[in-house]
């Protein structure tokens, strides 16, 4: 328990040797131009206070290393680096005023010193952290999820890309690898990891649906986190047994799980570079035309300080004929268009023909029906449309497949029926069913006994 106490100080005490040296020799470099006798009377201190705190991270890094958390053969290379750099830097002290020494000492302490601190690195972020390269995980296409092996072809390259830094051979977090179907069934020093069929009693999946402010969420704050997709589908996994060698088909899916399947399979890559605001400059728009939209109470400003393109609020009121051709000559502006809450949100089909630049779209809380659905695939940069509460059903949603840029469709309580919904018909669009399952834990709930 002290060791591990007292190893915890390692993180702490291992930048000041750093910030000691690399101040020294900021020094040493800046005595040749100027003040060189009050930099040289300082420079012994400084060498001494770096000898010092190097030492100490020397022995509480060697503590903090008895925990087995982490890759042997990079803590002892690191080890012995670290090792390396405090007896230089306590030698460079002792003949600091030997002037043939003097250079070499400099250079093999600074070779030590970015040695150490990559090892260092790597440790504690990931082998590599310090490395020019960054390419990132890169996983086999799946052509057809619903035939893929959910372990090997999913679960295991989520890990791999989210997890693996902190639980792989390389490192044990907690005592705990995720690196093979041994180690998931294993666990680490806080129990099971998983336990087949029970996401409740799961450690992977309270852990993963924690707020990323607490210190036990998993990824920890600051690392990539896992999307929603991935949250539901390692949830369905386990849920589902936690099998190493069954394929996708082979397990129970609801709608919503073979829908989340979608994002994993070849060609579901939503295109890249897209933005909601166009990169190419426009015009001003009419100032008399947003004037006149102000007066009815319509809102319509610029989505940002420097740019000319619009966002449009209706704010619930229906358009009469002169806020149409109001907006109308708007049209290369208006980017953002907001038509919630409206009555007669199907009078607006025709008016969507001509602003073609719109990328988000929001007519929840309305009455568009499948009847001006086919107006929507007029929008060809259209990139986020929400149906929700609308009168929409699934033979609507037949317009969108042409709009290449569509990314999210939210479609909570409209008319669809996702029992009927062919989602493969949409493998770019991430379509929000809403109604989110988040599994309830033992920790969430607290037991109150009653005193009489």
């Amino acid at each position: 328990m002290i060791i591990d106490f007292l190893g915890k100080f390692h993180p702490l005490l291992v930048h000041l040797p750093i910030g000691f040296f690399v101040l020294a020799f900021a020094l040493k470099v800046l005595s040749f131009w100027k003040n060189e006798e009050a930099i040289n009377a300082i420079l012994p201190v400084m060498l001494i206070l770096s000898f010092c705190a190097s030492l100490f991270s020397s022995i509480t890094g060697f503590l903090l290393s008895q925990s087995g958390e982490y890759d042997i053969e990079m803590v002892n290379n690191h080890q012995w680096a670290g090792i390396g750099f405090t007896v230089f830097v306590g030698g460079f002290y002792i003949l600091r005023n030997n002037s043939k020494l003097n250079l070499p000492f400099w250079g093999i302490s600074i070779i030590l010193l970015v040695v150490v601190g990559h090892l260092g690195g790597s440790l504690t972020h990931g082998e590599d952290f310090l490395s020019l390269s960054t390419k990132p995980v890169e996983n086999k296409p799946i052509a057809d999820v619903q035939k893929a092996a959910v372990y090997e072809e999913i679960i295991k390259p989520i890990f791999e890309e989210k997890c693996y830094s902190c639980h792989s051979a390389k490192k044990q977090k907690g005592n705990l690898r995720l690196d093979s179907p041994d180690s998931i069934l294993k666990g680490g020093k806080n129990g099971k990891t998983i336990v087949p069929h029970e996401i409740e009693k799961s450690i992977l999946s309270q852990r993963l649906f924690l707020k990323d402010s607490d210190e036990e969420h998993m990824p920890p704050k600051g690392k990539t986190q896992l999307s929603n997709e991935e949250l539901k589908i390692i949830n369905w996994w386990i849920k589902e047994g936690a099998s190493f060698d069954k394929k996708a088909n082979q397990l129970n899916q609801t709608t919503e799980i073979k829908q989340a399947l979608l994002t994993f399979q070849a060609g579901n890559v939503v295109a890249k570079g897209i933005s909601n605001v166009p990169e190419k400059d426009v015009e001003k728009g009419s100032e008399e035309s947003i004037v006149l939209l102000k007066t009815s109470g319509i809102l319509a400003i610029t989505v940002a300080a420097n740019s000319n393109y619009l966002l449009v609020n209706l704010r619930g009121i229906d358009p009469s004929a002169k806020d149409i051709e109001a907006l109308k000559s708007l049209k290369k502006q208006v980017v953002w268009f907001n038509a919630a809450n409206l009555k007669n949100a199907e009078g607006l089909a025709n008016l969507f023909k001509e602003l073609n630049e719109i990328r988000v779209l929001h007519l929840n809380k309305t009455n568009f029906s499948d009847k001006a659905m086919a107006e929507i695939s007029y929008l060809s940069h259209l990139q986020t449309l929400n149906l929700s509460h609308t009168l929409v059903t699934e033979k609507g949603l037949e317009k969108l497949k042409d709009l290449k840029e569509l990314q999210k469709v939210f479609l909570y309580k409209s008319k669809v029926k996702f029992s009927l919904l062919d989602f493969s018909k949409f493998p770019n669009i991430k379509i929000d069913t809403g109604g989110y399952y988040v599994p309830t834990f033992e920790t969430d709930t607290t037991t109150v006994k009653e005193v009489i």
